[in-house]
């Protein structure tokens, strides 16, 4: 069972996973239009990983993955735009 603060993680989580698929589909105008909408996809992803991660024993694989999906995303979110 997931205690309370890793249950208004996962939740607030859920909400910027929803945000960034909206933003990918294109139902939520965000200001960087798809690229936005998968940099918030990455971060939800990673941190819901990292909110699991002690349950299911990910290890270091764990924090890797949370790391590059993180990181990954928050340059899509934040970094240059070309073109």
């Amino acid at each position: 069972m997931l205690n309370s603060f890793q249950l208004a993680g996962l939740l607030t989580h859920l909400f910027v996973l929803a945000l960034g698929l909206g933003g990918l589909i294109g139902i939520i105008p965000l200001a960087r239009g798809r690229r936005a909408g998968s940099g918030l996809v990455l971060m939800a992803i990673s941190m819901g990983i990292v909110i699991l991660a002690p349950r299911w024993n990910f290890g270091i694989a764990g924090v890797s993955a949370y790391v590059v999906g993180f990181l990954a995303g928050l340059w899509l979110l934040l970094g240059p735009e070309h073109g």
